[in-house]
């Protein structure tokens, strides 16, 4: 029987309609949930999900992408209990970095495992008067919801470790928020296993389309020319054994050759093999020098931490890099890559490609597993990179208005080939100007890339917004944080007076996670399709991927779909709703052969032209 009572709100179109396919399947299916941004996936599956996980004692774990975004799943508990006046326990969990109160004493900023083996070793030391009151006093018990600040105030005003404070609530939780890294990085998913039986369990995955690439990122062991650099200041600073100093001159003169090679040949990366970087740097006879840069390291990062310095050493960060990558020599799908940094550094990664190897033995550790995004894309293709068996799945859309939407595929544009040409990029710029002139409404400008966005750029990209007496607002590949949202909340504010024009890359920040509602948004130019460049990675990873998938799937998995996602999620920026109003501009005429995969609000109502003039026609007689 299914139940709609743990739903808060008066239902929307097709809300009951996942509510009864999640709770008729759940019992015997992992489930794939396909939805359009704004459906309200998170207050659906929750509402679908508890009253089954109730009556078989079962918790719910929600995984999100990052940190901040674990606060969503129990905002929306928190309106349900409100709404159904039921009292669901739930908390928000965050890491170490952002909960340890104690690393306010250290005088530099650290990172995740910098603040994890600081605390540790505070604790261990019996150093942390935080976690000593938690377990030492009687802290009040919570019963309700809490979110990361909650937990946050709450243990600052009793003097109490927030960080594990948090982990004690979660045995009386139903529903915990976590980031990735707590299901699926080694290292840090421990922290729920010991506390939670992951077989007694519901995961959902929301925003599963990340899960393609996230394992080689959560994973990734990396060391760049500085790295190594500052291991041999290290070595001289601490007067250690002189035999770390010749293997340390021996591996940079070798990152140096491969940075020369690089820039000599005009490449972004190359494959290298292990055995002759161990061999270039004489590594025989040095061997076992992993295990003692660990040793030495870890008294390094010991004095640092007693000097209220962030607990860091290059020779350790050397260490687990080597002991990882002799630990993986000759795995299939396991590659060493150089990557150039800049003109003046390099860094060799361990390449692990092997998402559905990895994926396969993590499905299983769970009672079910529900995956959910707006743009995962044919289910059958997701099911069968991430190594999924058996599932049911269901794809959820709007009820589009034709008139709402427009979308002009350009016939003469294209990005194909690997660098945009002086006199295609003179058509482009064309084409925007006619974009430009016949809207009156904020627009984007999304590249394929950021190289292809600098080349616009070089002529005259800007000029041409500022002849229309429009403001641009730029996305550049090294913006942080704070100018990010300083930049888009001015874009969405002009929408109420001068028009703007966001300029960014389908492979950037905005492209994803940024929500332009109404007016915010209404027309997008996409330059091209956002492939990856044809560099020595993607191809090693197309080469996998046809070994494991075969020749049509596997270049279809590696290549043609990561490019699609990220074209649907440029275009879903202007779509929140269906009474959104859009024109969208595919700029290649590639596009043809991959439509079908785009979101149905961008095919509802297509055109194809061949010229500059048509475009401007059909974008002036549109009506917003």
């Amino acid at each position: 029987m299914v139940e709609y009572s743990f739903f808060p709100y008066s239902p929307r179109d097709k809300q009951l309609e996942l509510i009864d396919f999640i709770q008729k399947n759940i019992e015997k299916n992992d489930l794939i949930i396909e939805a359009p941004t704004g459906f309200g996936k998170t207050s659906v599956i929750l509402a679908a999900l508890i009253p089954f996980a109730r009556k078989r004692d079962k918790k719910i774990i929600w995984a999100v992408r990052t940190g901040p975004e674990t606060d969503r799943p129990i905002e929306e508990l928190k309106i349900i209990n409100e709404t159904t006046k039921n009292k669901i326990m739930g908390i928000s969990i965050r890491g170490k970095k952002d909960m340890c109160l104690l690393r306010r004493e250290l005088s530099e900023d650290v990172d995740y495992e910098e603040v994890s083996f600081f605390c540790k070793r505070k604790i261990k030391n019996n150093e942390c008067l935080y976690y000593k009151r938690l377990y030492d006093s009687k802290v009040p018990y919570q019963d309700k919801p809490l979110l990361y600040s909650e937990v946050l105030k709450f243990a600052e005003k009793n003097e109490i470790c927030p960080y594990y404070y948090q982990l004690s609530q979660i045995y009386d939780s139903e529903v915990i928020s976590v980031n990735y890294n707590y299901i699926f990085n080694e290292n840090i998913s421990w922290t729920l296993r010991n506390r939670i039986n992951f077989n007694n369990s519901i995961l959902v995955i929301d925003e599963a389309h990340n899960l393609q690439f996230l394992i080689r990122n959560l994973n990734m062991k990396e060391i760049t020319l500085g790295t190594v650099r500052n291991a041999i200041n290290e070595v001289n600073e601490f007067n250690l054994d002189r035999s770390f100093l010749e293997f340390l001159n021996k591996f940079e003169k070798y990152m140096i050759k491969i940075l020369l090679y690089l820039k000599e040949n005009n490449k972004e990366d190359i494959p290298l093999s292990l055995k002759r970087m161990l061999e270039f740097c004489e590594y025989e006879k040095y061997e076992g020098i992993e295990n003692k840069m660990l040793e030495v390291g870890l008294k390094i990062r010991l004095r640092r931490m007693k000097e209220n310095k962030a607990p860091r050493s290059s020779l350790y960060r050397l260490g687990e890099f080597l002991e990882d990558a002799i630990e993986k020599s000759g795995i299939e799908g396991v590659k060493l890559i150089a990557n150039l940094k800049d003109n003046s550094n390099i860094s060799i990664e361990i390449f692990d490609m092997r998402t559905k190897e990895i994926y396969s033995n993590i499905w299983n550790k769970f009672y079910r597993v529900v995956f959910c995004s707006g743009t995962i894309g044919p289910a059958k293709s997701f099911a069968d990179i991430i190594g999924l068996k058996s599932y049911a799945s269901k794809k959820i859309d709007y009820k589009y208005n034709k008139e709402n939407f427009l979308t002009i595929i350009t016939e003469h544009l294209t990005t194909k080939g690997e660098d945009l040409s002086d006199e295609m990029a003179k058509k482009y710029l064309s084409a925007i100007e006619s974009f430009l002139s016949s809207i009156n409404e904020n627009i984007a400008i999304f590249s394929a890339s950021y190289r292809i966005q600098e080349k616009l750029i070089k002529y005259g990209l800007l000029d041409l917004v500022a002849k229309y007496k429009r403001r641009h607002f730029l996305e550049r590949q090294d913006i942080q944080g704070d100018e990010a949202r300083m930049i888009l909340e001015e874009f969405k504010k002009s929408s109420k007076s001068q028009k703007g024009v966001l300029i960014a890359s389908a492979t950037g920040r905005f492209a994803e996670g940024a929500d332009f509602p109404g007016k915010e948004l209404e027309g997008i130019f996409l330059v091209g399709i956002p492939f990856d460049r044809l560099t020595s990675k993607t191809k090693l990873l197309m080469h996998y991927y046809v070994k494991e998938h075969g020749r049509r799937k596997g270049i279809f998995y590696s290549y043609v779909l990561p490019a699609i996602r990220r074209a649907s999620h440029v275009l879903g920026r202007a779509t929140r709703s269906p009474e959104d109003k859009a024109v969208f501009i595919l700029g290649d005429y590639r596009y043809k052969r991959i439509l079908k995969f785009l979101p149905i609000f961008s095919r509802i109502n297509l055109k194809k032209v061949s010229s500059d003039e048509e475009i401007s026609s059909l974008v002036s007689s549109f009506k917003f």
